[in-house]
Formats: C-alpha cells, sequence, structure tokens
C-alpha cells in the first residue's frame, strides 16, 4: 500500500506478463496478470477482408493489376515533375469545357490537306466560271437547234422541238432573281413538238481534276413563265477524253419540278464524281415541251466540292481574267495592205487555253493615219495564216482603195475580233 502520487512512482521495468495488476470486473476489484490481460482479447486469426471496412477506401475491391508495380511505382518517384504539382481551379475549369483530340476532324490532328473534309476547289469554292453571268462579249443571238455560245460568255444554248421563234440573250438588272444581277435568257421562246430549252458549261480538264472522286453539289437560280410547272433536269457528265466532249459518260442526273412564274432554286447532290480529269460537262434543260412567246432564265450556277455552299460571287475584274482564258477581245490591230482590199494583221491573245478560232463583231474600221479610213464593207476574216494559244496572223479584207505596203492601225470605232477556245 502506498499513498505516493502515479508521478513519484519510480519507472517499472518491461512487464513480462506474470506481474498482477488489479482490474475491475463485475463491479468488484480483482486482480490479474499480464498474461491473463493478453488471453481475453480476440483471436490472432480473423476472416474480414478489404471490402468489409467502410474507410478503406476504393483500393478495396480493385485487382492488383490495376495499380503500378513496386518497379513502376519507383521510376515514378524519380521522373521530372512539372514545376506545379497539380492544375488550378481556373485550369480545371477550362478543361471540363475543352475539346478532346478525339471530338476533332481528322485534319486538325494530322495537319494533312487530305483529311479536310469538302475542301474547296484549289483558289475558289465554284468550279464554273462566270456562273454570275457577269461577263458579255457578244450581242444576241437567235435560237436554233444547234449549240450557240450566246451573250453569256462560256454558256452555250440550243433548243428541242422545232423552233419558231427566240433569242438569247444578257438579262441585266435581275437583282429579284440573282445577287449578280445577270441572267442568261431565252426570250420569246416559240417551239412545236417535244420542246425543250438547254443551256450548257464545261470546265476544262486542268479545273475538273479538283472534283475527281469527290462528292460535290451543284446550285443554279431559274425562272419560266411558260404558265404550269415545268420539269427541269440536271445532268452531270465527264468527258472521256482530256478536254474533248465529242464522246461523254454521264456521272448523275437529277428533275427539279419548278413552278410557274417563280424564282426557284435548282440543286443536285453528287454523292461521287468518279474519275471525271478529262473534263465536266453540265446541262440544264428546261423541259417545257410546245410554249409560244415564252421566257427562261438561268442564273447564279455553281459547282462547289462537297455540299452545298453560298453562291461565291467574284470579283468581275477577276471573273473577266479567267474568261479570257477562253475568250477574249482583240482590239489594237496594225496591218500592211498588200493589195487594194486586204491588208494582214497580226493578232495578240497570250495565254489562251488552247490555238483560238477568230470572228469578227462587225465591220472593222482601219486608218492610214494620214489621209484615209478604211471600213470592211462587211464584216471578215479571211486567210488564218498561223496561229497558236498566244498570237495568230490572218488576213482581212473587204476593204478599197489601199496602196500595197500602206500601214493602217485599228480605229476606236468599229467591229473588234474575239479569239475563241470555249469547249
Amino acid at each position: 500500500m502506498t499513498t505516493k502520487k502515479i508521478s513519484e512512482l519510480p519507472d517499472a521495468s518491461a512487464l513480462v506478463g506474470t506481474e498482477l495488476l488489479p482490474v475491475v470486473q463485475d463491479n468488484a476489484t480483482r486482480k490479474t496478470t499480464i498474461d491473463g490481460i493478453r488471453s481475453g482479447l480476440a483471436a490472432d486469426s480473423h476472416n474480414h477482408t478489404l471490402a468489409d471496412i467502410t474507410d478503406a477506401g476504393t483500393a478495396a475491391a480493385a485487382d492488383t493489376g490495376d495499380f503500378a508495380s513496386a518497379a513502376q511505382g519507383a521510376l515514378a518517384d524519380t521522373a521530372l515533375q512539372n514545376a506545379a504539382a497539380f492544375a488550378t481551379a481556373a485550369q480545371g475549369a477550362t478543361a471540363d469545357t475543352a475539346v478532346q483530340p478525339g471530338d476533332l476532324s481528322a485534319v486538325a490532328t494530322s495537319g494533312d490537306y487530305d483529311d479536310l473534309t469538302d475542301a474547296p476547289n484549289s483558289g475558289f469554292i465554284n468550279g464554273i466560271i462566270n456562273g454570275g453571268c457577269m461577263v458579255s462579249h457578244r450581242g444576241d443571238l437567235t435560237l436554233d437547234n444547234t449549240w450557240q455560245y450566246g451573250a453569256v460568255d462560256l454558256l452555250a444554248v440550243t433548243a428541242e422541238g422545232t423552233v419558231g421563234a427566240g433569242t438569247i440573250k444578257r438579262l441585266t438588272g435581275t437583282f429579284t432573281l440573282t445577287q449578280t444581277g445577270f441572267a442568261c435568257m431565252v426570250e420569246n421562246a416559240t417551239l412545236t413538238g417535244s420542246g425543250a430549252v438547254l443551256f450548257r458549261h464545261r470546265i476544262e480538264s486542268r479545273d475538273a481534276r479538283a472534283f475527281a472522286n469527290l462528292a460535290a453539289f451543284y446550285s443554279a437560280r431559274v425562272y419560266h413563265d411558260v404558265g404550269v410547272s415545268v420539269d427541269f433536269i440536271i445532268t452531270i457528265r465527264k468527258a472521256n477524253a482530256e478536254d474533248d466532249f465529242s464522246a461523254v459518260t454521264q456521272i448523275d442526273t437529277g428533275t427539279v419540278a419548278v413552278a410557274n412564274d417563280t424564282n426557284s432554286d435548282i440543286t443536285l447532290a453528287i454523292a461521287d464524281m468518279g474519275d471525271c480529269r478529262n473534263g465536266i460537262e453540265i446541262e440544264i434543260k428546261a423541259d417545257c415541251g410546245a410554249v409560244t412567246t415564252k421566257d427562261f432564265f438561268l442564273a447564279e450556277q455553281q459547282l462547289s466540292i462537297g455540299t452545298q455552299k453560298p453562291f461565291e460571287q467574284r470579283p468581275v475584274g477577276l471573273e473577266t481574267k479567267l474568261v479570257h482564258r477562253f475568250l477574249r477581245p482583240i482590239s489594237g490591230l496594225i496591218g500592211v495592205a498588200n493589195s487594194a482590199s486586204n491588208m494582214q494583221t497580226m493578232f495578240a491573245h497570250p495565254d489562251m487555253r488552247a490555238a483560238p478560232t477568230y470572228e469578227v463583231t462587225g465591220p472593222l474600221n482601219m486608218t492610214d493615219a494620214v489621209a484615209a479610213d478604211r471600213t470592211q464593207s462587211s464584216a471578215q476574216i479571211g486567210t488564218i495564216h498561223e496561229n497558236t494559244k498566244d498570237n495568230g496572223r490572218a488576213d482581212i479584207g473587204n476593204f478599197s482603195g489601199m496602196s500595197s505596203g500602206t500601214i493602217h492601225i485599228q480605229r476606236g470605232t468599229g467591229g473588234i475580233i474575239l479569239a475563241g477556245a470555249e469547249l
């Protein structure tokens, strides 16, 4: 028995198990040994799993293969770490809304232009030159059953059935129909039998290559006043030889019913243009039947790669430059008389598609710049001595009173020469 405080007691040596200790058991003070206390504890073995422990964490139900090996952990311990071990809250919020690589188009990660979906034609969306009908070098023509390039450059027109009347012309100020204000018009067409009005545009092989084996989309604006709905038939073909459309193969076709007296869109989605590298032909047929003095309009033609796109209105200066590869005016002629009625002259037309043919828009007016002006009695181009895609030499006659060897220059009045290499 001692009355000392616990702090005043001497330190005990290590317990070995046989020392007596007081315990309270069943509301009575009893004595026991260290070994007795041990024997009353739970058994050494148990059958619990980590999953039975409420605060064991997610590792309790995971396979060992879900975790790094000891070797991997050691490597991680020595790996080069970022300056900041964790993202900031702001960075985390940004990551929550960031576009993931798997959601991007292939081109975004590859950088390969071939992976770009709906890639445009190289340089332009619209593969049709003068689709907006803005460029015109010819006057009006009379409608007939042969294909004629009329007042809208690069757009040929013909008719089916018996033609009683009709004029091929370019209409201006048609802003209700088209954003350019221009359209190709067949005015006052009178047709009997299986009447139809047809428009045609051809795309050169070097430009057609951009469409090869790709999906494409054709669109245009049209109008008619036949009095009933008219089927407009769109047909896309490919040339069987390079820039030679004497034989063609159909790529796709579609029909759009166009109501009377209504500005309408006609479209055709082409799933696969196939191997169209030799050239592309686009034909629009207004299958009107027999009609009397009816009008037909075509404007805003566009052929683009992929799906439909808004009409591309290029600057008129650029469109004119593109047209000049196929059709261009020649003026500023210089000729040398070799008889009283004929002179030879040079034509300059650099960078045309091919050696052109020539036509004259009206009688040529020349002057010797000293004493006399000479005007053709009727428009005429004589012998073509030679020509290439860049220049040519030809006779122009139907003059009178000239002296051989006299040099003449073209006046600013009268007709001009057109060099044409249209397809």
